[in-house]
Formats: structure tokens, sequence, C-alpha cells
């Protein structure tokens, strides 16, 4: 191979490289529905959600980690993660269900908190931690800070 065809080879896998790399801060969290309760287990809490998620760039990712402090309404309930891994296409507006752990800094405090949360129509939620996104061999950590409006579900069914 010739120093030109290695120079044209070693161009092209950066901008490969670089095209990864774009686009992880373009994707959005338009919304959370359908949350349903899985399970209660020491001090964690099992629920999976909607998360509506909007990726206008050309490149397509797999979120592989979530981490986030919680708070609810100006009180922190603890470290919300999933290991879920979702595919994020290219240039598509969808909603995907995710499983997520609320690990909780106070059982009691959060467990009281929790239920008074359950009497009230709509909650303050915000997010604070990071997302890891896959796009082609480059992963990347994103920071972001959500901060959201949310009906409470009803669990009296």
């Amino acid at each position: 191979m010739s120093h030109t065809s290695k120079a044209i080879l070693l161009l092209l896998i950066s901008l490969i490289f670089l095209a990864g790399c774009k686009g992880v801060e373009d994707i959005s969290m338009t919304g959370i529905s359908g949350i349903e309760f899985r399970s209660l287990e020491n001090n964690a809490i099992g629920f999976s959600a909607l998360i509506g998620v909007s990726n206008p760039s050309s490149a397509s990712f797999h979120v592989s980690e979530v981490n986030a402090k919680t708070m609810v309404d100006g009180i922190f309930l603890g470290t919300l993660t999933t290991i879920d891994r979702v595919r994020i296409p290219a240039r598509s507006d969808s909603s995907y269900r995710m499983n997520f752990t609320l690990s909780m800094a106070n059982m009691l405090t959060g467990a009281s908190s929790l239920y008074s949360l359950t009497r009230k129509k709509q909650v303050n939620i915000e997010l604070q931690g990071y997302i890891k996104a896959r796009s082609w061999l480059v992963t990347k950590k994103t920071e972001f800070k959500e901060n959201r409006t949310v009906d409470v579900p009803s669990f009296n069914q």
C-alpha cells in the first residue's frame, strides 16, 4: 500500500469517526408515558416507561446506559439507572419501552415521599446525570439535566 493510499484510508477512517461522534447532543427526549410498576426489592423500585426520543441526526445510536440523580417536587429520591440497550435509528421520532431501577437514598423517607406523590395529579421530575450512547466504534458519555412536569399514574385500577 502506497503512502498516498494510506493517507486517504486514514482520512476516511477519521471522517467516519467524526461522523459517529456528531449528533449525540441533537437527541432530545419528547415525553414520558405508560409508566408500569414492576417490582419493589430492598431499596429499589423497578418500573418500565415509554420514553419518547427524537433523533434528527443522520447517525443511529445504541443507548447503553442511563444514570441520573432523581428529584421529585424538590425531594431527592435516589439514583435512576437502566442497562437496557435501545437502538435509536437516524432521523427518527419514536417511543421506546425501557426498564428502570430507582435505587432509593433512604427507603423510609423515599417511601413516604412516593406515597404523598401518589395523591397528586402532576409532579415535577428533575433528572441530572449521563447517558452513554454508542455509534459505530465510538462510545460517548453525554451529561444532561432534564426538568419536566408529568402526570402521576393512577394505581387504583
